[in-house]
């Protein structure tokens, strides 16, 4: 589960979230677990935006439990969410799914990160809000 964290926190980061400590900690902890792993040995001498995009590239290159990662990331941002207005939200929701590996990215809850906003093109804050809360809330 660790690995999947460190993708959420990578992704969110990646889309201007303050996730860096978390991203940190979470990298901490794989170096504990496996101080021999190259890929963490290599994570932990990076700059933040050089660890981060290596980091997506590992998870484009990689097999991971697609609900345990869904589970984390969508918590995440409903936290996000909550603090965040929606024109702002739905832009870095879009954002981020076009960074999600393919065959993740057109599996639900993910791939309504994808047309959510479009419903704000047509002034329905309402809907657009409905259909995230929903993808959100998806595990849970």
């Amino acid at each position: 589960q660790l690995m999947e964290e460190l993708f959420v926190y990578a992704l969110l980061y990646s889309e201007g979230f303050d996730m860096w400590p978390s991203y940190t900690g979470t990298l901490d902890k794989l170096f504990i677990e496996d101080p021999e792993n190259e890929i963490y040995l290599s994570l932990e001498g990076m700059a933040p935006k050089e660890a981060v995009l290596h980091t997506l590239s590992i998870m484009d290159e990689s097999e991971f439990d697609m609900e345990s990662f869904g589970k984390i990331l969508m918590q995440s941002l409903l936290r996000i969410y909550e603090d965040t207005g929606i024109e702002l939200f739905a832009r870095k929701m879009y954002s981020l799914w076009n960074k999600l590996p393919r065959h993740i990215g057109q599996n639900e809850p993910f791939f309504t990160l994808c047309y959510a906003d479009d419903c704000l093109s047509y002034h329905d804050e309402e809907q657009c809000r409905l259909l995230y809360e929903k993808a959100m809330r998806y595990y849970g």
